[in-house]
């Protein structure tokens, strides 16, 4: 009764038969389980039917542990069978062991690239992934592609056989674990004895069997072989916590050597209900990599799988997205099988409007079609849509804006804290949310497909800081203009933009936060990169104006992401052949060190740095270094210095705009005396009188404003030096 049954079933296409005494018998199809009310198998059935499948020593296997797994063949169909026992009785599940032959990368919608990982003559391949997600199905489709392609020797080790191999160009020997050998690690000692090329390993299930198959990739053999983990760097620790703690840095450096790539896997309902769909994660053996694992570094391992993305590696959210976007399956089907919902959120939003959903006002989840629903991409689409620089999110207020310099609440309501912990965790993938809340604050860039009234969506960027305060989070957002403004649009002195063609020297661009430092060095460059053939390469915390290659080529380094620090980047940059560097900010004396060093040595350097003015931008480095180097830096100083600008950003009289007022203080020979000799309170005065060298005082640019109509008298005032006296009076 059960032999048709089991025949019928696979003829149906059911991949699962689930039949437990006393209950109704169930099947799965495409990921689904149907309930057969009309069948009901007795304890006697399965007893007699167990007693037929399973061999003497099975069987005392099977009465000792109460669980065992074996193979059958009904029909023309062989089934890989588990008995079990349960409280209510005796169970079994069946599964249909199917000819590999019509498995291909294509048909089950598998990355070409697993055929690139066949190709290689030895290392280690691990397939990982949970219970039913398709691991043997893709492990057969790598033996069938070798097998069809190369002339091997293929030894495949099974508990139970899944699929059957025919002998294509490869000679394929298939032993079943408990049937033609006793286990994985005694199968694969004697597996080295018979010269195959390619050894296949059904599961790792200990450190004995694990360290026979390194070994095996390590001395020529291509190994594949799956383990159950949920990703693919949980695969390298699950593998290395095998070990015996004493043997754990031994075999990491093992697996490390060995590996060629780690493919991890979930499978998905397709959206039109016609299957399962699998989403694929690839990390690749490369040095970075190997190393890594090496050293047991797991957290870095999973920044390298992140950040490596589109170079030969896959993260299982940017294969959701990606499904997703191709329209193969639902949002609710990739948030399901994402373990960082916000994060595949992010990507989500960059391509597409109208995917987020939300449970309320601020919320995650709900209602996409409810233009009442508030999430990050509609309030950063309201500060593009009004001109302005920043959005603040801050617990018990409004979101803000600031246009134009002033600051303006929205009409919305207060924020709670929770409302803008999920505003911010929806823009914010793993790693960053852990560096917040081990730091306590993050900066970063956000670039977002967005669209200002009446015009075509286009990609926006935003730099982003957030932080705690008073217990709760608080986040700024700035608006990076794409648009790089000409150094007349910004009205910067003509003198310094003549110092920018210099070949060598130290430009310095000074300022408060939010007074346009930024933009100033971003149209700086922007120049040379016009007007010059030149080497030019930036650091910055992080990116925000984004530069083509015209007469120039420029290369962007991003803090945190492509160099760990601005002192290691300008320490390689300095190899790498620059003719202009830019340093975001020097932030501390080896930053500033680097950046001297690199002006000294024929570069022409950018920097920005948080000062009021000119002169007080040479105490500031100066004071930043011990005393006993005081005076090294400032002979280093007066070496090097072609100019300070130091800026501030003020709104028009008539709100539509804001304007900067400059100070610019110049190398010339006088100056540098000043800085050589430590008499940096007449650095003023000489800025007062050297107007014919181009040099501007803070309060002439105020005036010449004010007297154009630009800004009001007060302002004026306001940023006097003398405010305080002129107010006495």
């Amino acid at each position: 009764m059960l032999d048709s049954l089991l025949v019928s079933a696979a003829e149906t296409g059911y991949s699962d038969f689930f039949i437990s005494a006393g209950k109704h018998s169930s099947f799965r199809y495409h990921g689904q389980l149907i309930h057969d009310k009309k069948f009901v198998c007795t304890e006697e059935v399965i007893t007699s039917f167990r007693h037929k499948v399973l061999s003497a020593e099975q069987e005392e296997s099977y009465l000792k542990q109460g669980a065992v797994d074996a193979s059958y063949s009904a029909g023309n169909f062989r089934f890989r069978i588990n008995f079990y026992d349960t409280l209510s009785g005796s169970s079994m599940v069946v599964r249909p062991i199917q000819s590999a032959e019509s498995l291909s990368f294509g048909k089950l919608n598998l990355p070409e690239q697993l055929k690139e990982f066949c190709d290689v003559a030895r290392g280690l391949i691990l397939i990982s992934g949970t219970t039913g997600c398709g691991k043997s199905t893709t492990m057969a489709t790598m033996v069938n592609y070798i097998n069809k392609t190369k002339s091997k020797h293929i030894l495949t080790l099974e508990d139970p056989i899944e699929f059957l191999h025919e002998n294509k160009m490869s000679f394929v020997s298939q032993r079943e674990i408990n049937t033609d050998t006793n286990s994985f690690s005694s199968a694969l000692r004697s597996a080295m004895r018979e010269n195959p090329d390619v050894i296949v390993i059904g599961e790792m299930r200990d450190a004995e069997t694990m360290q026979t198959a390194v070994n095996a990739a390590l001395t020529g053999h291509l190994v594949i072989c799956t383990v159950h983990t949920s990703d693919a760097v949980l695969a390298v620790e699950r593998i290395v916590n095998m070990f015996p703690e004493n043997l754990r840095r031994q075999a990491a450096i093992d697996v490390g050597l060995s590996l060629n790539a780690i493919v991890a896997q979930r499978l998905l309902p397709k959206a039109d209900g016609t299957g399962m769909i699998p989403a694929v994660e690839i990390l690749t053996g490369t040095s970075i990599v190997k190393k890594l694992i090496g050293e047991m570094d797991y957290g870095t391992l999973a920044d390298v799988l992140h950040e490596n993305s589109g170079y030969g590696m896959m993260k299982f959210n940017r294969a959701l997205f990606q499904l997703y976007k191709d329209g193969r399956i639902t949002l609710s089907a990739a948030h399901e099988a994402s373990t960082s919902k916000e994060e595949l959120d992010l990507l989500i939003k960059g391509m597409e409007s109208g995917a987020d959903t939300f449970r309320n006002r601020y919320g995650v989840t709900g209602d996409a079609s409810d233009d009442l629903l508030v999430d990050m991409r509609r309030l950063l689409r309201t500060a593009l849509a009004n001109d302005a620089s920043d959005l603040h999110l801050s617990c018990d207020v409004s979101p803000v804006l600031r246009i134009h310099g002033t600051l303006r609440k929205m009409d919305l309501p207060p924020l709670t804290r929770h409302d803008i912990q999920r505003l911010l965790y929806s823009i914010l993938n793993q790693n960053q949310r852990m560096i917040l809340e081990e730091s306590r604050e993050l900066d970063f860039a956000l670039s977002v497909t967005l669209s200002r009234a009446s015009e075509e969506q286009k990609v926006s960027r935003f730099r982003i800081n957030a932080f705690y305060q008073r217990g709760s989070l608080g986040v700024v957002c700035r608006v990076v203009n794409t648009h790089i403004p000409e150094p007349q649009e910004l009205s910067l002195p003509p003198q310094l933009v003549r110092l920018a063609f210099k070949q060598q020297g130290l430009i310095l661009i000074t300022g408060p936060t939010g007074s346009g430092k930024s933009t100033t060095l971003a149209s700086l460059i922007n120049q040379i990169n016009e007007k010059s053939a030149k080497h030019i390469i930036t650091l910055e915390d992080p990116i925000e104006y984004v530069h083509e290659n015209k007469n120039s080529v420029i290369e962007q380094r991003e803090l945190h992401t492509d160099t760990l620090s601005f002192t290691a980047a300008l320490r390689y940059a300095l190899r790498q052949d620059p003719d202009v560097i830019m340093v975001g900010e020097m932030r501390d004396k080896e930053t500033m060190a680097a950046a001297l060093t690199a002006a000294e040595t024929g570069h022409l350097v950018f920097a920005t740095i948080h000062t009021n003015n000119a002169p007080q931008t040479i105490d500031r480095i100066v004071d930043s270094f011990p005393t006993d180097q005081q005076n090294q830096i400032r002979l280093q100083l007066s070496g090097v210095l072609l100019a300070v600008l130091s800026q501030r950003l003020m709104p028009t009289v008539d709100g539509k705009g804001r304007v900067a007022a400059f100070e610019l203080m110049t190398g010339t020979p006088p100056v540098l005396a000043l800085v050589r000799d430590g008499r940096t309170h007449q650095l003023q005065s000489a800025i007062e009188t050297s107007w014919k060298d181009g040099m501007c005082t803070l309060d002439k640019s105020l005036e010449d404003l004010y007297n154009q109509g630009l800004i009001t008298e007060e302002q004026r005032l306001s940023f006097r030096a003398d405010y305080q006296q002129t107010q006495s009076f």
